[in-house]
């Protein structure tokens, strides 16, 4: 470990509370700063200075730029994941969990903003290598969201032909690309961002009657 490491490692043993509260400070000074100007454009000069502090002071707290964006995100991403599973899981309609899987993700974006956008506009700067747990639990939503839409396909309430991961990607590529646009105290609240893409999406899902229209809702 080096001089550095120790003076973390020690730091913390000390007085965790303290030590961990102004950790978080400087992940959310960062999440801000990678958010308004881009990762690759922050540098630890930029979160130092937003902080009235110096840049020596930031590496006695983190180590680089990359474990500040990985805690920046990590928690916002395990709690949209595990949620997802335990909405795969529930006994609801196959329509419901979708929708509810819909107002999750948008609910988290808005709760934790700007740290979950920043994860998306950074190309989810991960990988299996590098941060094995984050992108594992990246998979796991995907996979509930592609589940739900094969349960739903398999019942009937959900019109078959088209492959379930393309709506998955269809989808999540909706709900992704609202980091361009999305201001969580704008006109529109998350909830009622979510209820359009519930509606557009599931629209689009139900079976259609041999007249081409869609079998109304019961």
């Amino acid at each position: 470990m080096s001089n550095i490491g120790q003076r973390r490692a020690t730091a913390l043993q000390q007085d965790a509370a303290a030590y961990t509260s102004r950790r978080r400070e400087i992940v959310e000074a960062a999440a801000r700063l990678f958010r308004k100007n881009g990762f690759a454009s922050t540098s630890f000069n930029d979160i130092a200075e937003a902080l009235g502090t110096d840049r020596a002071t930031i590496y006695y707290y983190v180590a680089s730029k990359r474990e500040l964006l990985l805690e920046a995100v990590r928690d916002a991403v395990a709690g949209v994941s595990n949620g997802a599973l335990e909405i795969r899981n529930s006994s609801d309609p196959p329509a419901e969990k979708l929708r509810k899987l819909i107002s999750s993700l948008m609910t988290s974006y808005a709760e934790n903003y700007p740290n979950q956008f920043v994860y998306i506009q950074e190309g989810m700067a991960v990988n299996k290598v590098q941060d094995a747990h984050l992108f594992k639990l990246g998979k796991l939503y995907e996979r509930c969201v592609v589940e739900v839409i094969e349960e739903g396909m398999a019942e009937g309430s959900f019109r078959r032909g088209s492959d379930p991961k393309v709506i998955m990607y269809g989808l999540l590529g909706a709900l992704n690309w609202t980091h361009r646009w999305m201001n969580p105290r704008g006109r529109l609240s998350a909830q009622e961002i979510a209820d359009t893409f519930s509606s557009l999406f599931l629209e689009g899902l139900l079976p259609r009657t041999r007249t081409g229209s869609r079998k109304p809702r019961t």
